[in-house]
């Protein structure tokens, strides 16, 4: 079954503003047994909005728009879908009354445009908002299953999962049970996971396919069966089957951040890391404090950007970057024991190199980064030659150092 997803609001063609929704949308739907075919932006435009919903209904046998059910003259969608579905909008009186009961909640004067947000088309039935003042709808009716959620994401999500769901559930559920992981790599580029892998992407089912990202390939996998076992079952034997090919190379699955799975093994192991960066300029610092709980096993940051601060924080000797320059692997080695030191860590990270636009040389272009890990076993040191912008650069380059201290912990 196919579903297509309608965001609206102009703002969402203007730049500024990412839509989320749809995002959150496609990838619950896919569990209840509908993929999204289709994923339109429309701006508040009464014309263009009758246009997409018509091209919608004709060719999805689910429709989910987001957006435009406000009380303000550009809130239009209640009325672009009265008019194609050739429905009156009534007065919904158990809408009206928990509008005015949330705005009575929170002390507000109740304005009488607040009614528009109370109407819904003849027939269709009312989705509550638990976390808003707007209530949605839905028709569910012969013909495509149409649904209106707000396009506020924290309201949308919380109707969705309080009201929409079940709705879809009885309609779309129980036909195609649909399962799907992410598998998230570090290290290879997204060819030789293309040539590791090849096999089983060519199996076509369940289907996998490659996206590459900065920092690193994630491997999708959705596997379709006729009940639920057979479906996760599908799932597992693929995951173990690319696990097994690309083995290190994969550190999580889904939304977990490398970040994670290092602080999980950090404390797992009760170990403890502080980190010196240069070109990163305190990125990974930030990476892991992003982290809550990271205070257990993450002990200090420090930016050494200039050579003065990598001599007198860290203890780099003056000698050994004026020979070697500091970019290099031995400058690494030594920030990463300076630091390791300093804080009296199990671990010191450390990370140098040209993050560019400029200061790059025939020798050491731009792109060009070591890093280094000290801890009881010794210093290892990595170069890397990263392509990109500055920004491209310092996020390949944490996501890099932060892959050496995964290894390390994996053994």
């Amino acid at each position: 079954m196919r579903a297509e997803i309608i965001a609206t609001g102009t703002e969402l063609l203007t730049g500024g503003t990412l839509d989320t929704n749809s995002l959150f949308l496609s990838e619950e739907l896919l569990l209840i047994g509908l993929e999204t075919a289709f994923k339109t932006a429309v701006g508040d435009d009464e014309k263009d909005m009758e246009d997409a919903l018509v091209r919608a209904l004709a060719r999805a046998d689910a429709v989910i728009l987001t957006g435009g059910i406000g009380p303000t003259e550009d809130d239009m969608t209640r009325k672009v879908i009265a008019k194609i579905t050739k429905k009156r909008l009534v007065l919904n009186e158990d809408a009206l009354a928990a509008i005015h009961a949330r705005l009575a909640g929170r002390g507000k004067e109740y304005a009488a445009t607040n009614d528009r947000q109370a109407l819904t088309p003849a027939g269709a039935r009312l989705l509550k908002n638990p976390a808003g003042i707007a209530p949605g709808f839905y028709i569910d009716e012969d013909g495509p299953f149409l649904a209106v959620l707000p396009g506020v994401p924290r309201e949308m999500r919380a109707m969705f999962n309080e009201g929409l769901r079940p709705a879809l559930e009885h309609r779309f559920g129980g036909k195609v049970f649909i399962r799907r992981k992410i598998l998230r790599t570090c290290g290879m580029s997204e060819s030789a996971v293309n040539q590791a892998i090849q096999d089983i992407l060519r199996r076509g089912e369940p289907v996998v396919g490659l996206t590459a990202k900065e920092s690193g390939v994630d491997i999708r996998v959705i596997a379709r069966a006729t009940n639920a076992e057979q479906s996760q079952a599908l799932l597992d034997r693929t995951e173990a089957s690319i696990r097994d090919k690309l083995g290190d190379a994969v550190y999580g699955a889904d939304g977990l951040e490398l970040e994670e799975v290092i602080g999980a093994l950090l404390k797992q192991r009760t170990l403890t890391l502080s980190v010196a960066e240069s070109c990163t300029g305190g990125l990974i610092g930030v990476r892991m404090t992003n982290i809550a709980g990271s205070s257990e096993y993450f002990e200090r940051g420090v930016v050494a950007y200039s050579n003065l601060a990598k001599t007198e924080l860290l203890g780099v000797p003056k000698d050994l970057v004026d020979r070697n320059g500091a970019v290099s692997a031995e400058v690494a080695a030594a920030m990463a024991q300076g630091i390791r030191q300093a804080a009296h860590t199990d671990l010191g990270l450390a990370v140098t190199g040209i993050a560019g636009p400029g200061g790059g040389t025939e020798k050491k272009p731009v792109g060009l980064v070591y890093i280094a890990l000290s801890s009881s076993r010794g210093v290892k040191t990595a170069e890397h030659r990263f392509p990109g912008d500055r920004e491209q650069v310092r996020l390949r380059a944490s996501q890099m150092a932060l892959d050496m201290v995964r290894r390390y912990l994996i053994g």
